[in-house]
């Protein structure tokens, strides 16, 4: 009876049985290789299956009717008929497989729960209803429902939890129920991906002059995918509008801002930086994509993530085009990082609406009260109250500070760290000293190393092995980074984002609350392309353009769009920086021989002149005889009065008519008479 063995076509089947079903059918193919082996004896089968029902009637089910019909069950289909059905996890057995499916449906329609499913199947059956995979409408068990129709026994025939929520919400939601696309920074290089985002912060905060009433500060930032580092972000308060009524948020020109100062500040790499962005506020479009393709060389490309949203069954409606929000895990992690940290501050708003503190509707309503006061208050009287939330300058600081840490931190779980190499081996020589990298201890002398190497070997207390911060390894990789240079920003940004300033003073002096609060100014001066410091022409207007993320420059374009250069900052000057004070005054008196520059030229010309009337008149009123030129002059200037013609510079002396003698070698220097 070989169908008493396990064909090895038949071996996936069998280990994919729950290891107490294999455990049933390797002892049930033992008590029927015993019965086969005495039947083949000539023994009678009723008395060798009496036997074995004998032996085996310390185990439950191995009666003598059970050996006989498990002995028929082989016979006709092998050792599949010793396979316990009841015992099989999921098993459907005695369900038709129509009526599983119309159930899994019903659960899917329900958006919530699979019990309100089930009963609704329950009335169905009792209405009459017809029922999909019976022909008849099936018969009560003693439970009062058809046998296998508990909810118990149904819900082990339900969908999967992938099925139930891209049915019930949708497909972006079910990506969380199916195998994840897991990425490793392991062989990247700093600069090789940047990841952009945006993200609202959970306080709120006061912004004097410009909202009254405390809002939620904005923010948009940048992270080196291999270092982890969050190395350039930007904040603004939301913008209460009076006139719409509404607040408005981060537009597409933040990101461009943010853009271009990651770009020029930082830079990009030479091999290839991909920049990983969204749909939405963090997004780069097409045009601006090409720009940065043609100002580097291809070398710049963008990555964005998936739009989701797309039905999860013929019929279903599409849902609301979003990005892919796990193409930015990284990112998003550092966010949760930092909204943890600075859980503590002032005007906490809680993590969503359950988690709200509920004095936060008072202290908004005390916050009003306070801003609309300080209206009507003297500036040197406002500094003195003390408002229930911080205020943005404030906030931005203790953030910086934050974020710093974050950067900085070395006792982190970061993917991929150690095989990275991202680790740094350190020593001491006593316990009491600062760590120092293993490069200084290379760079000893070899006298000196071998006695350094006994102390540090003597306790291990005095090597360390340990991670690089994200910091650390930004700043080491982001050297070779190659920055585009400052006329591509008035290309990235366009004419939408320049504003119309005039010279005046030798300044560009305007207000922008984007940049930030009170009188900003910048000494309308830019380098030529020969490094020659030029001044702008008074009174002429030009396109300006300012980053609120690096306000350290002043592009200027003139009227058809061309770049000039960039100015610099005149900032003010604290009274008790003695050294600032000095440069800037120093700075003043270039600025003023510059400025002095053409009249002192101009000056030159008539000086000369007089000087060569002082010699003439001298020369005359001493009866000195004239010189062969002096004559030459004379008789020029009479020729020219007799005609008339003659315009008032005629009757002014050349200077050559003075003799070259070595004191006129000064005659062309003003500096000997100012």
């Amino acid at each position: 009876m070989t169908e008493l063995t396990i064909p090895q076509n038949d071996m996936i089947s069998y280990a994919a049985l729950p290891d107490a079903v294999k455990s049933d059918v390797a002892v049930w193919i033992d008590v029927l290789r015993v019965v086969n082996a005495s039947v083949a004896e000539g023994c009678a089968l009723t008395e060798v299956i009496a036997q074995q029902a004998q032996r085996m009637v310390h185990r439950r089910g191995f009666s003598a009717v059970n050996i006989a019909r498990k002995w028929r069950a082989v016979r006709r289909g092998g050792w599949r008929g010793l396979v316990n059905g009841a015992k099989l996890s999921g098993s459907a057995k005695g369900l038709p497989d129509e009526f599983i499916e119309h159930w899994r449906g019903l659960c899917e329609r329900n958006q919530r729960k699979c019990k309100p499913a089930h009963r609704r199947l329950i009335a169905d059956w009792r209405a009459g209803l017809p029922i999909p995979g019976y022909d008849e409408s099936p018969t009560a068990g003693p439970d009062g429902i058809p046998p296998g129709w508990g909810y118990a026994n149904l819900m082990r025939h339900a969908p999967t939890k992938y099925e139930l929520t891209a049915a019930r919400i949708g497909r972006s939601a079910a990506a969380a129920h199916r195998p994840l696309v897991y990425t490793t920074r392991v062989g990247l290089e700093v600069g090789q991906f940047y990841m952009f985002d945006d993200v609202e912060h959970d306080h709120k905060v006061n912004m004097l002059g410009v909202n009254m009433k405390a809002l939620r500060p904005l923010e948009l930032a940048a992270l080196d995918v291999f270092s982890a580092c969050k190395f350039a972000y930007g904040m603004k308060p939301m913008i209460w509008n009076e006139v719409k009524e509404k607040k408005e948020k981060l537009k597409d020109r933040e990101m461009l801002f943010l853009l271009a100062y990651v770009l020029t500040k930082f830079g990009y790499r030479a091999e290839g930086t991909t920049l990983v962005v969204e749909h939405g506020t963090a997004a780069v479009r097409t045009n601006i994509e090409k720009i940065l393709a043609d100002c580097t060389g291809g070398a710049v490309t963008v990555n964005r993530s998936g739009i989701e949203g797309a039905p999860a069954f013929a019929g279903q409606y599409r849902g609301r085009k979003k990005g892919n929000f796990r193409l930015k895990a990284a990112l998003e992690s550092i966010h949760a990082l930092a909204h943890n940290e600075l859980a503590a501050l002032t005007g906490q708003l809680g993590m969503d609406r359950n988690h709200s503190p509920e004095e936060l509707y008072g202290r908004d309503k005390h916050n009003e009260a306070l801003l609309q006061a300080l209206v009507a208050m003297p500036p040197e009287r406002r500094e003195l109250l003390r408002a229930p939330f911080l205020e943005m300058g404030e906030f931005q600081g203790l953030c910086a500070e934050i974020y710093e840490q974050i950067n900085r931190r070395t006792k982190h779980d970061l993917e991929g760290w150690e095989q990275a190499g991202l680790i740094a081996k350190e020593w001491r020589v006593n316990r009491d000293m600062p760590w120092m990298p293993v490069e200084r201890y290379m760079a000893l002398p070899e006298g000196e190393r071998a006695t350094v190497e006994v102390l540090i070997n003597s306790a291990s207390a005095l090597t360390q092995i340990r991670k690089l911060s994200p910091r650390e390894v930004w700043d080491r990789g982001s050297r070779s980074l190659t920055k585009l240079q400052g006329c591509v920003i008035p290309i990235l940004l366009g004419q939408e984002l320049a504003v119309e300033r005039r010279v005046e003073g030798s300044m560009f002096e305007f207000q922008d609350r984007e940049v930030g609060p009170g009188t900003h100014r910048y000494l309308a001066q830019v380098q030529t392309q020969y490094r020659v410091p030029q001044l702008l022409k008074e009174g002429e207007t030009y396109l300006t353009y300012i980053n609120p993320f690096d306000p350290a420059q002043l592009h200027v374009c003139d009227a058809r769009g061309a770049y000039v250069g960039a100015c610099a900052p005149w900032t003010k000057i604290r009274r008790d920086d003695v050294d600032a004070l000095h440069r800037r005054m120093g700075q003043a008196a270039k600025l003023e021989a510059t400025l002095l520059a053409p009249v002192a030229r101009r000056g030159g010309d008539i000086t000369r002149r007089r000087i060569a009337d002082a010699k003439w008149n001298a020369g005359v009123l001493a009866d000195k005889p004239m010189t062969k030129e002096e004559k030459e002059v004379q008789r020029n200037t009479k020729q020219r009065l007799a005609r008339n013609t003659g315009s008032v510079e005629d009757f002014i002396p050349e200077p050559v008519c003075v003799g070259a003698d070595e004191e006129d070698d000064d005659a062309g220097d003003i500096t000997a008479f100012l």
